[in-house]
């Protein structure tokens, strides 16, 4: 009888469990989010489209979607790069204020370990999968990208959370009507808070591979 290793390279039991843990997960997160989640789509969707995000994360998406070409990082093309960059954009945000909400006691758990799953699929899950799918193999990276990317992804979420608030700076989370957005306008305080976030997440996608100048 094959084992793992032989019906897919590089699938060890352990990946294989982990494989199915992760997909669980998933169908958890899914179960909860249909059965407790309503999301404020129309709210969503409008703090998506506040103009100094789309003119800070765009750039951001176009970057890690193309920049693969220039690393020495194999796993890192358009489908993966790409597809991890909109990701983060149309989920970090939820899923990072609806941590803090939980943490807060104003979700129930069940929004929270949706929030938690979305945000492992979106930096993690996606990329194990992508890579399995793309290649018919478990990625040796998955590790790697398990402990730096949901650092990319949290920053991510506290940016597009960062709002004005007369003339300082606040989370959008600590709001009692979040997700709706309050404050659309940019300002040097705002830019400045959220610079240290930028800087990390930054230095997080490009200290960890190799660059190559293009030929």
């Amino acid at each position: 009888m094959l084992g793992p290793r032989r019906i897919v390279p590089g699938m060890t039991p352990f990946l294989v469990n982990y494989l199915v843990g992760w997909l669980a997960c998933c169908a958890l997160g899914l179960v909860l989010f249909v059965k407790d989640v309503r999301p404020a789509w129309r709210d969503e969707l409008r703090a998506l489209t506040v103009p100094w995000k789309l003119a800070l994360f765009l750039p951001a998406i176009a970057f890690v979607t193309f920049a693969g070409r220039f690393t020495d990082d194999e796993t890192w093309d358009v489908g993966c790069g790409g597809g991890m960059a909109v990701l983060t954009f149309l989920t970090a945000g939820w899923s990072v204020g609806t941590v803090a909400k939980g943490l807060r006691g104003e979700r129930p758990w069940s929004h929270v370990v949706v929030a938690v799953v979305v945000a492992l699929f979106a930096s993690s899950w996606f990329y194990d999968g992508y890579l399995l799918l793309r290649d018919g193999a478990y990625t040796h990276r998955w590790l790697g990208n398990l402990r730096l990317s949901p650092i990319i992804y949290v920053c991510a979420g506290l940016v597009m959370n960062l709002e004005r608030a007369g003339r300082g700076v606040r989370f959008g989370f600590t709001r009692a009507d979040w997700p709706r957005p309050a404050s659309v306008a940019p300002s040097v305080g705002l830019a400045l808070a959220a610079l240290p976030l930028v800087l990390v997440a930054a230095f997080v996608l490009v200290a960890f591979v190799g660059w190559r100048l293009p030929s």
